[in-house]
């Protein structure tokens, strides 16, 4: 599924993995909401994903600033967590690597 979240002065594009996570992330405090969590990694010049745990309230954020955690070895069904990884900014090209 691939999703465009408007917010700020860029729009992404994201695909969304439904009750998936990844390893190699670390907690990123303060979002109140699933677009708080996207603008913070839209945001983040090497930001390439964010797993939101939409399990608890407010939603918790996790980015990733490798797109070695997107490996399929590192990558896991987590229920209630979608994983948005970052397919393109307004102001570059496509992310590759994973």
């Amino acid at each position: 599924m691939l999703v465009c979240a408007a917010s700020g002065c860029y729009n992404p594009e994201w695909e969304v993995i439904e009750n998936q996570n990844s390893v190699g992330s670390n907690q990123y405090e303060g979002p109140q909401s699933v677009q708080e969590c996207l603008d913070h990694c839209g945001s983040q010049s090497n930001c390439v994903a964010v797993d939101v745990d939409l399990t608890q309230q407010p939603p918790t954020c996790w980015p990733h600033f490798s797109t070695d955690d997107l490996l399929p070895s590192n990558v896991y069904t987590q229920p209630g967590t979608n994983q948005y990884r970052l397919i393109e900014r307004c102001a570059s090209g496509p992310i590759t690597g994973f």
